[in-house]
């Protein structure tokens, strides 16, 4: 799969999925930097199969256990990160949301916010970053949301560094 202006592999992506982090993480009402975040997470998935995995059965078997469809990779994904259906809503959600949607509200931080601090471990008394009321009532945290996608992203490419 080409890539543009040097992101030419998923590590490239990973890499910069890490500096989306960093940013967000500086100032969590950042929302360009949460939503690049989001999207670059969103993506690996697609450039780690396209990439990686679709031509190489071996290398879907020692992740999946199997080897399947890109079908097959996105429901591995679902299980094995199951908040992923949360930042695909986001990324859908930056253009449209559909009635199937698994956020039913977003929130910023603060004061006046419906978002408890006490409930909310990824949270403090300063945060002004965004949340997500998924339709179980849960609210989580962007910041937190993007930092375990890159940890869950990152162990992937660890324990296969043939990914990279």
């Amino acid at each position: 799969m080409p890539g543009a202006l040097n992101l030419i592999e998923p590590r490239h992506l990973l890499e910069k999925l890490a500096q989306e982090l960093s940013a967000l993480t500086e100032d969590r009402s950042n929302s360009y930097a949460a939503i690049n975040a989001l999207r670059d997470a969103y993506h690996l998935r697609e450039w780690i199969w396209h990439d990686r995995l679709e031509h190489d059965a071996a290398l879907q078997v020692a992740i999946m256990g199997a080897s399947g469809t890109d079908a097959a990779w996105n429901t591995w994904v679902n299980q094995a990160f199951p908040d992923f259906p949360i930042i695909r809503e986001l990324c859908n959600g930056s253009k449209h949301f559909t009635d199937r949607a698994t956020i039913v509200a977003t929130h910023q931080a603060g004061w006046d916010s419906p978002v408890s601090f006490w409930d909310n471990p990824e949270s403090g008394w300063d945060d002004n970053g965004y949340h997500v009321e998924v339709d179980t009532g849960r609210i989580v945290s962007v910041v937190g949301l993007v930092t375990r996608v890159r940890d869950f992203w990152n162990g992937l490419f660890v324990r296969f560094p043939q990914l990279g």
